[in-house]
């Protein structure tokens, strides 16, 4: 059981490396533009080093803390969890990751097209940014968005506060999905430091746009993760993210009219 565990933590550790790595080109882009206002006090290569051994300190504590904590309450990750016992089954591997995707892809799509009714508020660097990040960023980014959020939001945040509370109830459905609220609060409010870092001070318009984008995801991966486990809350996450910065990507282009790059 410890060896199988230590396997466990070694295999999503190792995916969590690949989205630190990932989100570098994304990073990068979005301090290019920061930077124009507050000139960094650091090399970009010494910034891009201790961003990933942040990235890799916080993914092995909330790997390590999650899984804990997600295994005294019945969830985790069942599908590595059953490779690394000898006894997966292709065909539910298989219909957990279409499961998944057709989720992930609508949730993505929700967010795109609610995002187009924003896209008048949007702040000039923001639309910035858009017109700036290639595809290929964006995918990279999506990676991140997929596999360590994730692991961060649900695997650890999800799983720890169940965890907790179940010292005074027992984890049921209305729990679950009470954190699952919780959680998918937490995940917009997450993404508001990379904003402020951009636009400076946040417009009530954009703020309300943050919080309630992000819930359809937050939510459907919420699910996900107490039904099939953390794999397919990031094959959905994934999925979502896909859509929104790559189809986003594109359809925002053409409306600006801006050559793809």
């Amino acid at each position: 059981m410890i060896s199988n565990f230590w396997l466990e933590f070694s295999i999503i550790f190792a995916a969590s490396l690949v989205g630190g790595l990932a989100i570098m080109p994304y990073s990068m882009r979005l301090l290019e533009r920061s930077a124009q206002k507050k000139p960094l006090k650091m090399s970009v290569s010494t910034l891009k080093l201790l961003s990933f051994l942040q990235t890799a300190v916080l993914s092995a504590i909330a790997i390590g803390v999650g899984l804990l904590a997600a295994h005294k309450i019945g969830l985790g990750a069942p599908y590595i969890e059953a490779a690394l016992a000898g006894s997966g089954s292709l065909q539910s591997f298989v219909f957990m990751i279409e499961i998944a995707i057709v989720l992930g892809v609508l949730a993505g799509a929700v967010l795109l097209i609610s995002d187009l009714f924003f896209l008048p508020y949007w702040p000039e660097q923001i639309v910035d940014i858009s017109r700036k990040t290639t595809l290929s960023e964006n995918l990279f980014a999506s990676l991140y968005g997929g596999i360590n959020e994730e692991l961060l939001m649900r695997l650890f945040g999800f799983s720890v506060l169940v965890w907790l509370l179940s010292f005074a109830w027992h984890p049921n459905i209305a729990i679950f999905w009470i954190v699952n609220v919780v959680m998918a609060v937490i995940f917009g409010i997450g993404h508001l430091p990379a904003l402020k870092g951009l636009v400076g001070k946040i417009s009530p318009v954009m703020l309300a746009r943050t919080l309630l984008l992000n819930a359809p995801v937050g939510l459907i991966c919420g699910w996900l993760f107490w039904t099939y486990g953390i794999e397919a809350a990031m094959v959905a996450h994934f999925s979502a993210d896909i859509v929104y910065h790559i189809v986003g990507t594109i359809v925002l282009r053409r409306k600006l009219g801006i050559k793809m790059q």
